[in-house]
């Protein structure tokens, strides 16, 4: 549940908040609706960012298109360092493959500031299925082509983009069945209506765990701290797998320098605090800073990423 203080530090308006503290609020575009675990994290970090950076610090839930539409709004807010978003892997690096029109351009439209933290994905099976590890499921599916079934919570997802990478770097052959979420997805899974599938730590953590689903790989470059026990896709066999989903600052395009680097600094020392970190870890995050150079350079590796992913599987939205 969010306190009650963080939801009213979201739905006081800018003015009053401006008048009280000297200086115009900050804004904090968020593209996804109250109560997400990304959401929840935002709400915590305006908190803490205030201070440092002396303004008021506000959130603003604008959803909707997976995220498009608030990252649109902020990427065409003035750059005066008033406004600025947070942005996930979906709608700053992948989106701009799935549809052609959107309507703002990551890398000409938006400015980075800083990466926040990152969360893996887990592969986890249905327990009658006969898979225990990653070389067990490329085995099985080169046996038997377009014979397994994946589930994802809807085309053009992390999770059905995680397999879709998972495909092409090992050349299986895996068939898709979107769902209308994660939700049905897993239970699904769990039914054994479908045997496979990948989600975030947050939604399987607790399926894992409680042994309802068995968890083959981590998506992650390194083994999660969540379940060291598990070891991620690439030291099974797949060389070059990685993929994390994550929360990242970013202004409009044209925000001065010196803007950018006043708030990332103040992100930087709020992220060095334990009680944050372990705020993060509450959500399955895990601290992840990059400053705005390195920031950028993950940006434009992802976006290129998910873009021959997106083109070699033919991924079409709904």
């Amino acid at each position: 549940m969010i306190p009650r203080r963080l939801l009213l530090a979201a739905t006081l308006a800018t003015p009053a908040l401006a008048n009280a503290q000297g200086r115009a609020a900050l804004r904090i575009i968020m593209p996804f609706p109250p109560g997400q675990g990304s959401d929840i994290l935002m709400r915590l970090l305006a908190e803490r960012l205030q201070g440092p950076l002396g303004q008021p610090v506000v959130v603003e839930n604008r959803a909707g298109a997976g995220g498009t539409l608030g990252m649109e709004y902020a990427a065409n807010a003035a750059p005066d360092g008033n406004t600025i978003v947070m942005g996930g892997s979906g709608p700053t690096t992948i989106a701009g493959s799935l549809f052609p029109r959107l309507g703002y351009d990551t890398l000409r439209d938006l400015t980075p500031i800083a990466l926040i933290a990152s969360v893996p994905q887990l592969f986890i099976v249905n327990n009658d299925f006969p898979v225990r590890s990653i070389p067990d499921l490329i085995a099985r599916a080169r046996a038997n082509p377009g014979g397994i079934f994946y589930a994802s919570s809807g085309n053009g997802t992390t999770q059905h983009l995680n397999v879709e990478l998972f495909k092409t770097l090992t050349g299986t052959d895996l068939t898709h069945v979107p769902y209308r979420g994660s939700g049905p997805a897993l239970a699904d899974l769990v039914a054994g209506q479908v045997p496979f599938m990948s989600d975030t730590l947050a939604a399987v953590t607790d399926l894992v765990r409680t042994g309802r689903v068995r968890a083959i790989g981590v998506t992650s470059k390194e083994r999660s701290p969540f379940f060291p026990e598990i070891p991620t896709i690439a030291e099974q066999g797949v060389a070059g797998y990685e993929s994390v989903g994550w929360i990242s600052l970013l202004g409009p395009r044209g925000l001065p320098d010196a803007q950018a680097a006043r708030i990332e600094q103040a992100v930087e020392g709020v992220l060095r605090q334990p009680d944050f970190q372990a705020r993060l870890a509450d959500q399955a995050f895990t601290a992840t800073f990059l400053n705005r150079t390195d920031f950028a350079a993950f940006i434009r590796s992802e976006i290129t990423k998910w873009a021959g992913v997106v083109r070699a599987a033919n991924v079409k939205v709904d």
